[in-house]
């Protein structure tokens, strides 16, 4: 099954990247403004969800572009994202990438995250590591919080994306005026992976679904980093908010949320 995965998301993600190229002429509103469709969304999940159909008939499918779970119930499920930040993709930004998750018995099994930009693979399976391609990846040791470099994924707004609003206002707050740490944010669970290869320090959040989290969170948590929600208990699935880092720099994020009342 390691194998498909990754051939069916380099196959799709090479989809993405042909309408890319070639501008992307259909835009859809979802949610909000930032939440977008384009065809090329919806011809790329259509395009997997087929893969899985015919490989493996009996397994749940969960696509961000499909209205319902597939034959909900089944002992492995797939969890797609066909592609990760379409508002880039739209706008002709080479920064996105496709998503796809096997959850096993309900644990997060397998993740891959293909850039097809660049032609990375980031992959993880349980217990067994993360990898960019053949290499295995590992987070940095940043210990100063002042030194780090982290991305920020904050909603303002509760709703479909957006969650736990006012605590994350502290935290953006107190990020931007007790530390000296560089924020910056592109819009796409990239970074997480940038996150698990050591060049990102750490990253919090507070929007975003299944099909954003579930595969770059275990390539994350395999590349020996600490994911938690935003109160610093393990992440589970169904939360929007959540802080990453490495052991050391973990603990000195969430201490930053300190005069949330």
């Amino acid at each position: 099954m390691q194998d498909f995965l990754k051939q069916t998301i380099q196959e799709a993600g090479a989809i993405a990247k042909g309408y890319f190229d070639n501008g992307v002429k259909s835009i859809k509103t979802k949610s909000t403004v930032g939440d977008l469709v384009t065809e090329a969304d919806v011809a790329v999940s259509d395009f997997i969800v087929k893969k899985i159909q015919d490989a493996y008939p009996e397994h749940t499918i969960f696509s961000e572009e499909v209205g319902e779970k597939i034959n909900e119930g089944g002992t492995y499920e797939w969890v797609i994202d066909p592609i990760d930040g379409t508002r880039n993709f739209a706008n002709g930004i080479p920064f996105w990438c496709t998503i796809i998750a096997v959850v096993r018995n309900g644990e997060t099994w397998l993740g891959a995250v293909y850039n097809a930009i660049s032609g990375d693979l980031f992959f993880a399976e349980k217990r067994k590591g993360a990898f960019l391609n053949d290499t295995k990846l590992s987070v940095n040791n940043t210990q100063s919080i002042d030194q780090a470099f982290g991305v920020m994924v904050q909603a303002n707004k509760a709703g479909t994306y957006g969650d736990h609003i006012e605590r994350f206002r502290v935290l953006a707050i107190n990020l931007n005026t007790k530390t000296d740490s560089w924020v910056h944010n592109y819009g796409t669970m990239l970074t997480v992976c940038h996150l698990a290869s050591g060049a990102v320090d750490f990253q919090a959040g507070n929007a975003g679904l299944d099909w954003d989290y579930l595969a770059p969170f275990l390539i994350a948590e395999e590349a020996g980093a600490i994911v938690t929600n935003g109160y610093g208990e393990p992440w589970t699935r169904g939360r929007q908010d959540y802080v990453m880092a490495n052991t050391d720099l973990h603990p000195k994020v969430m201490q930053l949320f300190e005069t949330y009342t």
